[in-house]
């Protein structure tokens, strides 16, 4: 259809014109049949269509590029039928926590849902195998001796770790300090420093007899805390179901030590350390699976970041179920949305790089075109994607395959002749949506941070262990809040004290403070008899009396005790000194 920009030469439309529109409108039909049929869905296509897309080419805006041309597929005008049916959402059940708590359950009880008796056990074990091991094969550096922990022990354990989260300093034997300044009298009330470090020191999580050695066939870079990370996995998807809109990012667990997992990203607070990927609900930030990065050492199938978002749908069990995800530019490809969009049921929105294939570029470039004022934005479509270029202060390139054209508005503060006012701007959606979802992940490593373990180790499985501890805590208190036979008001760092307290429990190692008993004096208990010595001395009694003052002169003599070797006056000085403690 055509028709001259002058309303004074228009003549009416020729008989082409109207039998091209008649056919546009029988191929919009037959698709929109096609994509009911296939979803199970009667032929409900009536005479309005013609009347609604006749009022969408009204409306249609004039931009660069017409339907068709530009030879790579995008093209300016959006087509809901080109997209297809959105995906219903169907999730393994009601979203949310999967069970009901009591009001008698405590702080506790919300921590155990993860970390139960029998996981503990588990690490006890692990622990136990651990510390004989290093006892066998290096028994000069392991003099201490042994004992396995007790449930309750370990519970301390990590009670007193997570204390050493939230009371800061700057080295795990100034807990037990009795310094007035740095004295914390939980610590060693609780359990003595040896015992504490000793656990800590042997804490392990993985069978040592069948590790595999790099370099081995079955030799995986993640065993010695993949054990842990399996067990939490399981248990993050089994007590919360998440809502629709998830978010996938990674986080940084800080570690400068030697291991071939170590990753530096200059962009984040801590900039050196182990990289672990995470899929968390947008709106809570509720932890539904992490995947630790185990480096170069392993390679995988397609980009990096494709491989990581569909794990993470794998892991957590959401895959084909309708699910939104938003990522960022790290993972987002054209490629990656649209096998998201086709085989696995799920939509996705996220920022993109320009320098993606597949991208339309006359908009994904550094110059897009009609993008030049806060506030332009411009659309392309190719099938189920929807490409936008946006102008905030600079240009914002996102990839959808949720949203369609839609605009929103967005609040700006701007200087006007030296002074800020706010005002308002166009936005696609699509960029608002983003930006409300996409921080499940950075929030969830926020709280993550709070409180975190932050004392050096040189083994990097048990800094790992130590951020999962508080995301198995971040977690909890989420499913706390969210309790509706708990209060919701309770802050993090109040759960993060109730917990500690819980997991003491009046725990203490029932060892006496302070010095060890002496032994009982032999000069008191044993059998003494007088002997005369080799030479003349003096006595001992009297020479400690003189000193003390109690006594003016020092007597000599030959005369003493064979046991003790001692010059002792006969018979006065010999019946004291062995029957008086305090003889002086």
């Amino acid at each position: 259809m055509s028709s001259d920009e002058s309303d004074g030469d228009f003549e009416g439309f020729s008989e082409t014109d109207v039998i091209n529109a008649e056919q546009e409108v029988l191929a919009a039909e037959e698709r929109l049949r096609v994509i009911l049929s296939e979803q199970g869905i009667g032929d409900d296509s009536d005479g309005d269509l013609n009347e609604s897309e006749n009022e969408d080419e009204g409306e249609e805006e004039v931009h660069i590029d017409e339907r068709g041309d530009g030879g790579d597929g995008w093209h300016s005008r959006f087509d809901i039928y080109e997209r297809g049916l959105p995906h219903l959402f169907n999730p393994r059940g009601n979203t949310g926590p999967s069970r009901v708590m009591g009001a008698e359950k405590e702080v506790l009880d919300f921590w155990q849902l993860y970390m139960g008796d029998q996981f503990l056990e588990f690490l006890i074990n692990q622990t136990d195998s651990y510390a004989n091991y290093n006892i066998q094969h290096r028994p000069n550096d392991n003099k201490m001796p042994w004992s396995i922990p007790t449930l309750p022990e370990i519970k301390a354990f990590l009670g007193l770790t997570y204390q050493m989260g939230i009371n800061r300093k700057p080295s795990t034997k100034l807990y037990w300090s009795t310094d007035p300044v740095m004295v914390t009298p939980i610590f060693s009330s609780t359990m003595t420093r040896d015992r504490y470090t000793q656990i800590l020191r042997y804490l392990h999580f993985s069978n040592i007899a069948n590790e595999p050695r790099q370099g081995e066939p079955n030799y995986d870079p993640l065993y010695k805390i993949k054990p842990v990370v399996n067990h939490l996995n399981n248990k993050f998807g089994l007590e919360y179901i998440p809502k629709r809109n998830v978010t996938i990012d990674e986080c940084m667990v800080p570690f400068k030590g030697r291991t071939l997992l170590k990753q530096y990203l200059p962009s984040k607070p801590h900039k050196w350390g182990v990289k672990v990927w995470m899929l968390a609900e947008s709106a809570n930030s509720y932890i539904q699976y992490i995947d630790v990065y185990p480096g170069r050492t392993v390679r995988t199938e397609g980009s990096l970041g494709s491989s990581v978002v569909k794990n993470c749908l794998e892991g957590a069990n959401i895959a084909g179920q309708g699910y939104h995800v938003y990522t960022d530019n790290f993972f987002t490809s054209p490629n990656l949305y649209l096998e998201l969009w086709e085989n696995y049921d799920t939509a996705a929105c996220g920022t993109v790089r320009n320098t993606r294939a597949g991208l339309p570029k006359d908009i994904m470039c550094k110059k897009p075109v009609n993008v030049v004022t806060r506030g332009d934005h411009q659309f392309r479509q190719k099938g189920a994607l929807l490409a936008v270029s946006w102008k905030d202060k600079k240009t914002v390139s996102v990839l959808s395959t949720i949203h369609n054209e839609s605009i929103g508005q967005v609040t700006r503060s701007v200087n006007v002749d030296g002074q800020f006012a706010r005002q308002e701007f166009n936005c696609p959606s699509a960029i608002v949506d983003y930006t409300c979802n996409m921080g499940g992940v950075d929030k969830a490593d926020q709280y993550i941070q709070y409180y975190c373990y932050h004392q050096k180790t040189l083994k990097w499985p048990k800094k790992v262990f130590f951020s999962l501890l508080e995301m198995v805590k971040f977690n909890a208190y989420r499913l706390f809040t969210l309790s509706p036979n708990h209060s919701s008001n309770l802050t993090f760092l109040q759960f993060s004290c109730l917990l500690i307290k819980g997991l003491i429990n009046g725990y203490s190692a029932g060892v006496r403070r302070g010095r060890p008993l002496l032994a009982p004096d032999q000069r008191l208990i044993q059998r003494h008899m007088p002997t005369t010595l080799n030479s003349k001395g003096r006595c001992h009694v009297c020479y400690m009396r003189q000193k003390n003052g109690k006594q003016d002169n020092i007597r000599q003599t030959k005369y003493g005790c064979s046991v003790c070797g001692k010059h002792l006056c006969m018979p006065q000085c010999f019946t004291i000194y062995h029957t008086e403690k305090n003889y002086c």
